[in-house]
């Protein structure tokens, strides 16, 4: 085996349940749905998917989600996840191992910049190149490698934002 096959079957975690696709849009606002203390103004915000200052956003992120479901889009923006468990992900979320891994999350990203024209400077992809570190060098997150592997997994695996 070569070194990243190696890496790539360390990180999987049969034992674990884990997502096999990303969630999509109307999964991502129903998560924001938690019961979460949000404040602006002094004053509590009931739910965050319907208050003026947040809604937009939020509708705009959830489009970038279904996008991972599209059939127009899904083959251009995901790949298999390295995980194990047989789904999918956005490109950006897995650690790329080749030139061609590398043009495949530029362009993912380009294609969700290019669906919120730009004007979401925050998308979920922001953090994918941080957590895809946690897959391609966990010794260096010793003594909380197995923390790294685990957080590598269900980012990648949920395209967590």
């Amino acid at each position: 085996m070569t070194q990243i096959e190696d890496r790539a079957a360390d990180l999987k975690a049969p034992e674990e349940a884990s997502a096999s696709r990303p969630m999509n849009g109307e999964e991502y606002i129903e998560s924001l749905r938690d019961g979460r203390e949000i404040w602006i103004y002094g004053e509590r915000v009931k739910d965050v998917t319907e208050h003026p200052a947040f809604r937009n956003p939020i509708r705009m992120t959830a489009r970038l989600y279904d996008a991972l479901h599209d059939p127009d889009t899904k083959d251009k923006i995901t790949v298999p996840t390295d995980t194990g468990n047989g789904g999918y992900t956005h490109s950006f979320f897995r650690t790329p191992h080749s030139s061609e891994d590398l043009l495949k999350d530029k362009d993912a990203i380009e294609h969700w910049a290019r669906q919120t024209w730009g004007w979401m400077g925050r998308s979920p992809d922001y953090k994918a190149a941080f957590l895809g570190t946690l897959g391609a060098n966990t010794e260096y997150y010793q003594p909380f490698e197995e923390n790294a592997k685990r957080w590598y997994r269900e980012s990648q695996e949920k395209v967590l934002y």
